[in-house]
């Protein structure tokens, strides 16, 4: 009987755990739920980060823009920068339409460069994104 209670327990405790890890696996995978903004290698590993991992599996959809220009409504800060640069590579039309629509706050952004985080003014990325300082970005090979 203490066995039977016992794998029951295991097995509730295991499901308990994967329906709470369930919508957050999904909203880690949105470019529009990052909290941080970065391109190219980072951390000492230099590895591509989550956002534009996330970003970039966007933009393989044949219906990226639309993907994109729907989780603006719902995005983070860092998460309409990733939009921003995504609609810049897929749809400049889009892209130019929604950058003259969106907020300026001057909130500052968590990004992380290489192996530095730190946080910089929302505005200012937004003027590296139309300088089009990260679109090389998307060509280069992942980490």
């Amino acid at each position: 009987m203490k066995t039977l209670a016992l794998i029951v327990g295991i097995t509730l405790a295991q499901f308990a755990v994967s329906v709470v890890a369930a919508p957050e696996n999904t909203a880690t995978r949105d470019p529009a739920a990052a909290k941080s903004f970065a391109f190219g290698g980072i951390g000492v590993a230099g590895l591509t980060s989550e956002g534009e991992r996330n970003l970039r599996a966007v933009l393989d959809r044949p219906d990226a823009s639309q993907q994109l220009q729907g989780a603006l409504a719902r995005a983070t800060p860092a998460g309409e920068l990733y939009i921003l640069v995504g609609l810049r590579r897929c749809d400049r039309a889009a892209y130019e339409k929604v950058f003259g629509s969106v907020a300026r706050p001057n909130d500052d952004v968590e990004v992380a460069r290489g192996c530095m985080i730190s946080r910089e003014p929302f505005r200012r990325l937004l003027s590296q994104i139309q300088e089009g300082r990260f679109d090389d970005y998307l060509t280069r090979p992942t980490r």
